[in-house]
């Protein structure tokens, strides 16, 4: 079994924007990259490895994530664990770990 991102139910969606003290919003890539401080090329990388909230394309040059998926990926432990470090973990052992 692989581990994959999966998107929030709509009641954590709720709860972890309460915390925040946010609403649901689009997030452009300077925000999301402050979010998550991952580049943007590892967080291509872990979109197409299915770890990471997929982009929402609005244009043709114009991309946004929505905030709660983004939130969602950083207070996910087992997500966590696996993405920031990746120099210790390869894709083969994120294919292979239960």
């Amino acid at each position: 079994m692989t581990i994959q991102y999966t998107r929030p139910t709509p009641e954590q969606r709720q709860e972890l924007l309460k915390v925040a003290g946010e609403s649901d919003r689009l997030v452009r890539e300077n925000e999301r990259k402050q979010i998550t401080t991952l580049s943007r090329s590892r967080t291509w990388e872990l979109e197409r490895l299915g770890l990471h909230p997929i982009r929402t394309k609005l244009g043709v040059n114009s991309v946004a994530w929505l905030l709660s998926d983004l939130l969602w990926f950083i207070y996910h432990p087992t997500l966590t664990q696996a993405v920031s470090s990746p120099r210790t973990t390869s894709k083969a052992q994120l294919g292979a770990q239960k």
